[in-house]
């Protein structure tokens, strides 16, 4: 699968590694940022990136992709 895609963020990653654990999601905090984001923004975004409809499909897209184990 080769496809281009933006590179995912620190916290987006943290998201889907978290959903491949079945662990659940809390907000994650990043002080850099003026609006903080909530793992269901993280997810949707990483979603996108990967292009992907679902969650469960990015995961295992990101899994892959060797991005999350």
């Amino acid at each position: 699968m080769t496809m281009k895609t933006e590179r995912l963020t620190h916290p987006e990653r943290a998201c889907l590694q978290s959903v491949a654990r079945g662990q659940p999601l809390n907000n994650l905090e990043n002080s850099g940022e003026k609006q903080q984001k909530s793992g269901k923004d993280h997810l949707a975004s990483a979603r996108k990136k990967l292009l992907a409809s679902t969650t469960i499909e990015a995961v295992a897209r990101a899994m892959k992709m060797g991005l999350i184990e």
